[in-house]
């Protein structure tokens, strides 16, 4: 009984938060292409951290920074800043929140502007599943001091975190752009399917993906970040699998992707756009990345923390591309600096595991 009250409960709690947000759609993006750009200033060996399916939320998470996943984070951000020399820009790739409330936000909102350093945001499928309004944690996040997070209310892009962050090079002009698209939560085609799945990115956002590309040129490079990942994930899987040539992949894959059964390939868009990476989150027990015969590297990031699930990587495993020679727990953070204008990158994985003899710490690099 009490399980059917808690499930009645929760399936209220996730319709009341989808359709608090809804509204009639008003603002056509073509003529607000501005609305969605954040800008920063360029520099070859620019560093973004990916932080990705934190599940931040009050109970696992008050107390001090010596405490939990304050504590973790904390050690991550630290890690990557002396590995690099600086990190330019964190971005939260989704699922940041779940069954969470106002005061678990205010709290990591808190903790984010501690580290100081510029952050972006990126709703998952478990963001909107709480007590508070998506119109309320859309404007905080707006509001917080270094975050980039931006929207347009009532526009017609599908969802909500759509934006795009322009790296200013030295001469005025996008050197990158940032891509950030929202894959949403759950969906049904209509009301008489029953069972949920995944959402999806949809034409609406791809258009308008071309459009703000389209107004900072078409040779300027391109990552995109967002939470579910979509085709291209499985089916390069699955041609690697089948033998297929000219792929390179590494890193871990001990689940499903995880993704809709509607999800569509990005590639053509992609490649349109001059994309040469993107990277999700979700899928919690997976790393894995591959570079396509065409070039554009797809990646998952590593989880970061131990919130919920995460994978357990035994020594001796196969086909992360090096060698594995010790247990661990797949928890920690990706990292991407961008090498040239040209859109040369390099991606490595951190693996960053507390231990009561001392931590353990590896990098990888793709």
């Amino acid at each position: 009984m009490r399980k059917r009250v808690a499930a009645v409960v929760m399936l209220f709690v996730m319709a009341v938060s989808s359709l608090a947000g809804c509204s009639k759609k008003t603002v056509s993006y073509r003529d607000n292409l501005d609305a969605y750009v954040k800008t920063m200033d360029y520099h070859d060996g620019f560093t973004i951290l990916q932080l990705t399916d934190i599940h931040w939320s009050g109970a696992s998470n008050v107390g001090s920074d010596d405490f939990g996943c304050r504590r973790y984070l904390k050690k991550v951000i630290r890690e990557a800043e002396a590995h690099t020399g600086g990190i330019d820009l964190i971005e939260v790739t989704g699922d940041t929140f779940m069954l969470s409330n106002s005061a678990a936000v205010e709290s990591f909102i808190e903790f984010m502007d501690g580290i100081g350093i510029p952050y972006a945001m990126i709703w998952g499928n478990h963001d909107r599943q709480s007590t508070y309004n998506p119109n309320w944690i859309s404007r905080r996040f707006m509001e917080a001091p270094n975050c980039l997070y931006t929207e347009v209310e009532n526009d017609d892009v599908h969802e909500r975190s759509n934006y795009v962050i322009n790296l200013i090079g030295p001469e005025g002009t996008a050197a990158w752009q940032i891509t950030h698209l929202d894959s949403g939560a759950s969906y049904r085609k209509n009301a008489f399917e029953f069972n949920l799945t995944y959402d999806y990115i949809r034409d609406d956002q791809l258009a308008w993906m071309s459009a703000e590309h389209d107004a900072v040129g078409k040779d300027v490079p391109v990552v995109c970040y967002y939470h579910i990942a979509q085709a291209d994930y499985d089916n390069a899987w699955d041609a690697i699998n089948s033998g297929a040539e000219g792929y390179k992949s590494g890193f871990f894959r001990t689940e499903t992707f995880a993704a809709s059964k509607y999800a569509r390939s990005m590639g053509p868009v992609f490649l349109a756009n001059n994309v040469k990476a993107s990277f999700v989150g979700h899928a919690h027990a997976d790393d894995w990345t591959v570079t396509t015969p065409d070039g554009i590297i797809y990646g998952l990031g590593v989880k970061s923390g131990y919130e919920l699930y995460y994978g357990d990587i035994k020594a001796g495993y196969e086909g992360a591309g090096f060698e594995v020679t010790q247990d661990f727990k797949l928890s920690g953070a990706s990292l991407v600096t961008l090498k040239d204008t040209s859109g040369g990158l390099k991606l490595e994985h951190l693996y960053l595991n507390e231990r009561d003899e001392g931590d353990f710490v590896m990098w990888v690099e793709y």
